[in-house]
């Protein structure tokens, strides 16, 4: 009846989150990755690797199963329904440790309510499929640790080995789950029957990876990799071309991913999280002098395996995030450690337990605050059903080609976007879309005349032809011939929609985009009308104020143009984000792998400002000029000068300052 009771709760209380995430799931298509995952999704392609082939079957037919909306907003509740199953999975992993219904409702509730594990939750995004089987996993491990029947371990590594073939995080949850029964059971090590039998259960898991070499076959639109051959294959599932983004470099940079990662599991959990883990550490360790003890039959002991269970999950998942995360990855997007999150509410569940046992009842019941204090404050942050940011970008990308342009994209924020809008909801179907770097890592090889061939590109391809120019075009370049006049840019508006409207959530990827948006009209602007450009540029900063790449391009920007002191800014704040410097593409035109470093534009520029405060002053002195800055015809004089002297680029500088000082008189009066 007891057992019952819990399966009851356990559902109320993933219906009440899933309720609570479809509110505010993503109606559009979400920035990021989420374009590309819910076009192969609808394509049954094959996105970025791993390849995701589990979300991508699962998708469709939860896509076709659920006709809600579009595509998009269908993946949004595939999400939702998986998260929500997750929390009520934590409440009854909880129960089954015996810890009290309260106890199980706080772990479930601060899981549900913790900021990463509901930012994944109602956007597409393989997360929350991710954190279904975290929880999964620990449940049937559970029961083997109560058991100890090998059918429950062999059912524990078989969904390992099948939700990592959503995501390669369960490899390491299975290494951290081995450890753990091999402590908690030494003997197993000579049980060979039970070890093949768990070995073959984790291998059938992963059969699902066959999809991408059988669906590659076919050539499907979507085919990032073309995982076919063996070699193709494993470069696809075990990431090997992201493997070069790591940003540890030594054990200074490890201890730095800690700090971080450690700090994280405070914000996660209200605050109280990890202190309540370290009263169940601690309770367990003083209750027992070894972990295990084969004469006890108490509830501490499932209690103090699933602890060595989450503690190996937690230290397995900071170091593979250590060993190949990029700085974004560890210090900005903190959903990879979902996982963590997940075991840390576990061990938090039996400090509340140990705490409340100690409490009046009624008093207990407050630790619910914390988990409701975060559902209330996060629910403006992740409120994402009047989100149109990303898709807006993209349509009038779209909209401002002619019929019949190539469009060679990349920047997974910008071109995962517009493959869903061009392969799922059919538009623009007349535009030859090039994927770059989706394949072979390089555009394919064409050609075409400039004069009768619109050819595009959403960033600078870096050519250097003679016989071409690349001209802004909006939020495009284009191929133009050398020499000829350019052709108007089709700007179709100055904002994306939502960008000022406070109840858009937008998170880092949200505000690069728009700071791109803005960047890219403030290029197109430059030349033309330069007060309209800055305007545009001082927005991208607004809007994006955390871009080392926007702050290093406005530094190239800025100092084409002669205002060097911006571009000292600029490449000063683009190093206070990241020293390391921007990875430069492997492959590609003028992919090298290098790093462009912000600290050496800044040296560059520091002495270019030197040379030129000393030529200034030379030319004053001989021109009889009156050094004023704040006086527009100081500007213009010291501009000719500097012409006469062959110095185009420091003279421009000069004559932005006085035009800029010119229409501030202006409005003044």
């Amino acid at each position: 009846m007891e057992r019952r009771q819990d399966s009851i709760i356990a559902l109320l209380v993933a219906v009440a989150t899933f309720a609570i995430y479809a509110t505010g799931a993503c109606r559009t298509i979400y920035v990021g990755d989420s374009g590309e995952l819910v076009a192969a999704v609808y394509l049954l392609g094959i996105p970025h690797p791993s390849g995701y082939p589990l979300y991508v079957l699962l998708g469709k037919l939860w896509t076709l199963l659920v006709p809600v909306g579009s595509i998009a907003f269908r993946m949004s509740l595939f999400s939702a329904a998986f998260a929500a199953s997750t929390t009520g999975l934590v409440y009854v992993i909880c129960r089954r440790l015996d810890l009290s219904r309260l106890a199980s409702l706080f772990a479930a509730l601060l899981l549900a309510f913790g900021p990463s594990f509901w930012s994944q939750s109602n956007i597409q995004r393989v997360y929350a499929l991710n954190a279904f089987f975290v929880a999964l996993a620990t449940l049937l491990a559970l029961a083997w640790f109560r058991s100890g029947r090998p059918r429950d371990l062999a059912l524990a590594f078989l969904a390992c080995g099948l939700g990592a073939t959503n995501h390669t995080f369960m490899v390491v949850y299975a290494i951290a789950l081995t450890i753990a029964v091999v402590l908690a059971r030494p003997r197993i090590l000579v049980e060979w029957r039970t070890l093949l039998a768990s070995a073959a259960a984790f291998a059938a898991g992963l059969v699902v990876y066959l999809f991408l070499p059988l669906r590659s076959r076919t050539d499907p639109r979507l085919d990032w990799g073309n995982p076919e051959t063996w070699e193709s294959f494993r470069r696809v599932v075990t990431r090997e071309d992201f493997w070069n983004r790591k940003w540890v470099e030594g054990f200074g940079d490890f201890v730095r991913v800690l700090i971080d990662w450690t700090r994280s599991l405070f914000v996660e959990t209200a605050w109280i999280g990890p202190g309540l883990a370290l009263v169940a550490i601690l309770s367990l360790l003083i209750a027992y002098r070894r972990f295990f003890p084969a004469s006890s039959r108490g509830p501490e002991v499932p209690r103090t395996q699933i602890a060595l269970l989450a503690l190996g999950v937690m230290a397995g998942n900071v170091l593979s995030m250590a060993l190949h995360g990029s700085r974004s990855d560890i210090f900005i997007w903190h959903r990879y450690y979902i996982p963590s999150y997940l075991m840390l509410c576990l061990l938090a569940a039996i400090g509340m337990e140990i705490v409340a046992a100690r409490l009046p009842r009624r008093l207990a019941a407050i630790a619910l605050i914390a988990p409701l204090l975060l559902a209330v404050t996060n629910w403006k942050s992740f409120d994402r059903s009047r989100y149109r940011i990303g898709e807006d970008f993209s349509r009038q990308l779209l909209d401002s080609l002619p019929p019949g342009a190539t469009l060679m994209a990349s920047d997974d924020n910008i071109l995962f976007v517009l493959i869903y809008l061009h392969h799922v909801e059919r538009l623009r179907p007349d535009l030859n879309l090039i994927l770059q770097g989706v394949a072979e890592g390089t555009p394919p090889r064409f050609s075409f005349n400039p004069d009768e061939d619109p050819v595009f590109f959403t960033h600078h391809p870096n050519w250097t032809i003679p016989q071409l120019e690349i001209i802004p075009q909006g939020l495009t370049f284009r191929a133009w011939r050398a020499g000829t006049p350019w052709p108007p840019a089709r700007v179709a508006s100055l904002r994306l929609e939502g960008e000022d409207d406070p109840h858009v959530p937008k998170d880092y990827l949200t505000q690069n985009l728009i700071g791109h948006f803005h960047y890219m009209l403030g290029v197109t602007f430059e030349l033309a009308d330069w007060p309209r450009a800055e305007d545009q540029f001082e927005k991208a900063i607004r809007y994006s104020p955390s871009n080392d790449v926007l702050f290093y391009n406005l530094g190239l920007i800025y100092a084409r143009n002669g205002l060097y002191d911006r571009a000292l800014a600029s490449y000063e704040r683009s190093r206070e984000i990241d020293d390391r410097g921007i990875l430069r593409p492997t492959t590609g035109p003028g992919g090298s792998g290098a790093r462009a470093l912000a600290a050496d534009r800044v040296t560059e520029i520091r002495a270019e400002i030197s040379r030129l405060d000393s030529l200034e002053a030379r030319m004053a002195r001989e021109s009889g000029i009156e050094i004023d800055e704040g006086n527009p015809s100081y500007h213009f004089a010291m501009a000719r000068q500097l012409l006469l002297n062959g110095e185009s680029i420091a003279a421009r500088g000069h004559e932005i300052r006085a035009l800029k000082l010119g229409l501030r008189s202006q409005n003044e009066e």
